[in-house]
């Protein structure tokens, strides 16, 4: 099967791969074919950043390129797979008359998009160019019939006017975040096309139960598939492993990830103050300012670090931590690294996030307080769990792996989804 997959850039996911890669990589792996498509940015960029300036720069040159076939990122588990076939030009991609033997090879698209997000009138061209973008590029690459999953809201309109051959799904809006409630965008306006996404696919894919009950109030055809977790890559922390050098000696509660507006700095500040004996470790890059973590004797700010060295680190976490705000926007947060750190045999102590709650158990603490939190770090730390306990942490996550999802995520495009769509409340006299 051949798939569109509309994103973020490709190379966001070199050390933190998101649900979004994981998914591409599993398809591939399973033998489908994948062009991914670095959507439009959600916000107007700003001249007067050189951030911003550099990301332009960068899209511009992307397009030029054309499509252009991309290994897979360090540590992935499509990696082995696709190491197997020679890399080809990327300025010569197989045309319909070409032999294609080819058929688990993943090709990044970068079009160029008009970075004004806010007006309706772009929005419109710049789905107008992602969608004959698409046509002509998988023409060339000789994709039949393929499934389009968009992930950016703001591309809305990329998903009009698809006609497929089969009367299975092909239109696949997949909701991974409550977009509305993000402090950098448009709120109303993301709120818009998140309706608007839901209204046009054929099929709506969310990520949690507060983004199926939102996505069910627009579209008739709403289904939950959580997150997954590669599995065997992170157990791979039960096994002995040597430290590493840039771990700080001592107990550590660590947590790994983008250092975003979700993370909850003054719990963070408290544990460090309240628990002086323990070295809070952030291990990610920072999208946000964090100056205020910085020159505290005992957190350490390690910076981003590859993917597959992630189990060295948290072979070594005597407690990871899920620090953050409980707000509109993290409600709706299903957290990959809760499964990450419990793969990894990794006892967990998290706050109230609705998507961790149905976790709590041996190995996930859900707390309401900032005492509580403290209190159970403390717990943890004083009381170290078994070599025993870690495994069956472990192996209680052992069947939520991406190839699982993915298996989910075809039986819906392939028209025989295992379970039953979400109603719309609307349509059956609900809210």
């Amino acid at each position: 099967m051949d798939f569109f997959i509309i994103a973020n850039a490709w190379s966001a996911g070199n050390d933190n791969p998101t649900s979004k890669h994981r998914i591409a990589f599993e398809l591939v792996r399973q033998g489908h074919r994948v062009l991914w498509i670095e959507g439009s940015g959600m916000r107007t960029p700003s001249v007067g950043s050189s951030h911003d300036r550099l990301r332009m720069v960068r899209k511009v040159a992307a397009a030029l390129r054309g499509v252009r076939r991309e290994e897979p990122l360090s540590g992935c588990s499509a990696a082995a797979l696709l190491r197997e076939y020679p890399k080809a030009p990327s300025s010569s991609p197989p045309t319909p008359q070409q032999p294609n033997h080819l058929t688990t090879v993943l090709h990044v698209l970068s079009p160029l998009f008009i970075p004004l997000p806010r007006y309706e009138l772009i929005r419109r061209l710049n789905g107008l160019i992602c969608r004959v973008s698409m046509r002509f590029w998988g023409w060339r690459l000789g994709f039949r019939d393929p499934v389009l999953i968009n992930y950016v809201p703001v591309l809305a309109e990329a998903m009009c006017g698809w006609r497929h051959e089969s009367r299975a799904p092909r239109v696949v809006y997949h909701c991974v975040d409550r977009w509305d409630a993000f402090a950098m965008y448009d709120s109303a306006m993301m709120g818009e096309m998140d309706r608007r996404c839901c209204e046009i696919a054929d099929v709506v894919i969310a990520s949690s139960q507060e983004l199926v009950e939102r996505c069910r109030r627009y579209s008739t055809n709403v289904y939950l598939i959580s997150h997954g977790v590669d599995h065997d890559h992170f157990a791979r922390a039960l096994q002995v492993m040597r430290r590493p050098e840039d771990l700080p000696p001592g107990h550590v509660v660590g947590f790994f990830g983008l250092l975003s507006e979700w993370l909850d700095q003054d719990l963070l500040l408290e544990i460090a103050r309240q628990v002086p004996d323990c070295e809070v470790v952030l291990i990610g890059k920072e999208d946000v300012p964090i100056e205020r973590l910085r020159n505290i004797r005992n957190i350490h700010l390690l910076g981003s670090r590859p993917f597959h060295r992630l189990p060295e680190y948290v072979a070594h976490f005597d407690v990871g931590l899920i620090p953050f705000v409980v707000n509109e926007l993290t409600k709706a947060v299903n957290p990959i690294k809760l499964r990450e750190m419990l793969s990894a045999g990794c006892p967990v102590v998290s706050t109230a996030l609705p998507e961790v709650q149905v976790y709590q158990g041996e190995g996930v603490v859900i707390a309401d307080t900032v005492d509580q939190f403290i209190e159970a770090v403390v717990g943890r730390v004083r009381k170290p769990i078994t070599v025993e306990a870690r495994a069956a942490i472990s192996a209680s996550v052992a069947n939520e792996t991406w190839s699982a999802k993915v298996g989910e995520i075809l039986t819906i495009v392939d028209g025989k989804p295992q379970g039953s769509p979400y109603p719309n409340p609307l349509a059956v006299g609900g809210e």
